[in-house]
């Protein structure tokens, strides 16, 4: 009798399962629909494993998932698509092409935009009360976009939101997010994310390399990190740490790349690669909506 005690104890104990749901917010501030189709999946696997999952975003779902709530950034920007101007290319400027220039100065340009981008979307940030209502809850970790914007790291400091931090890059690291995790970018052989090449060969690629990597992150410091503290400190009239240091907070980063395109990289246990992470799903949801179409028989 003692035994069979003992047994029905342990088998209820086996059929036991502690299942412990993660409170999540993320926050995708950027208006290019690109990064939220990487992000995506992983919010919508968060939730299917039984995760509470808040998502900030440009780009709502347009049916109610469980588990899954959404925070609308429509009103604060216009959803874009987003595109290059190749005119850039065709015609080149004259001066600048005698110079040998004109490669490094399509490079420059093609990121001014975004800093203007950066600056307006963290003015609305800041005065967006079902965001202010969400930071004012518990979480477990938080997910924010790493791209032309650290304005959510500077709100998570206002709110005084204790939660880790993990950093997601829809594509390969940017020049100002090697520093967060302390990860080597030696100009030398680490191309610019602008670079035309996945591999420095010669003297002139890497002296190009090199003046890009110091301007990429002189701009984002400079054309953004500072003037979006700016936006924060007036309106909350508060005083907060360089934006700078509060990126090097991060506990980790999960970044769109795999060595196999990408090239190898020294990298660190902090930054994972999760190249590809979207395309399961995104298949699956293709099959789910692609019509059927019957073949025809042979005979």
């Amino acid at each position: 009798m003692y035994l069979f005690a003992n047994l029905a104890i342990l088998f209820t104990i086996l059929q036991t399962q502690d299942v412990q749901a993660a409170n999540i917010l993320a926050i995708l501030p950027h208006v290019g629909k690109s990064h939220f189709l990487v992000f995506e999946p992983l919010m919508k696997e968060l939730a299917t494993r039984g995760h509470h999952v808040t998502v900030a975003s440009f780009f709502p779902q347009s049916e109610p998932l469980g588990n899954y709530t959404d925070i609308s950034l429509q009103e604060i920007a216009e959803v874009r698509k987003e595109r290059i101007n190749l005119q850039v290319f065709d015609k080149p400027n004259r001066i600048i092409s005698s110079l040998g220039l004109q490669n490094f100065m399509t490079q420059v340009f093609a990121f001014q935009p975004l800093s203007d981008l950066a600056l307006k979307v963290c003015s609305g940030l800041v005065n967006l009360p079902p965001l202010a209502e969400a930071l004012r809850k518990n979480y477990d970790v938080v997910l924010v976009e790493n791209f032309n914007s650290d304005c959510a790291l500077g709100l998570l400091h206002v709110y005084d939101v204790k939660a880790p931090v993990i950093g997601l890059v829809s594509g390969p690291l940017l020049q100002w997010s090697y520093s967060r995790i302390g990860l080597p970018d030696n100009p030398s052989y680490v191309p610019t994310i602008t670079s035309r090449t996945s591999t420095i060969t010669t003297f002139l690629d890497r002296l190009e390399n090199t003046a890009l990597n110091l301007y990429f992150k002189l701009w984002f410091r400079y054309a953004i990190q500072v003037k979006e503290r700016a936006i924060i400190e007036r309106r909350f009239w508060i005083k907060i740490p360089d934006l700078d240091v509060l990126a090097r907070n991060v506990s980790m980063m999960l970044v769109n790349t795999f060595h196999s395109f990408n090239g190898v990289r020294p990298l660190l246990p902090g930054l994972v690669e999760v190249g590809g992470m979207h395309i399961g799903r995104r298949r699956e949801e293709h099959k789910r909506t692609s019509p059927v179409i019957p073949q025809r028989s042979k005979s």
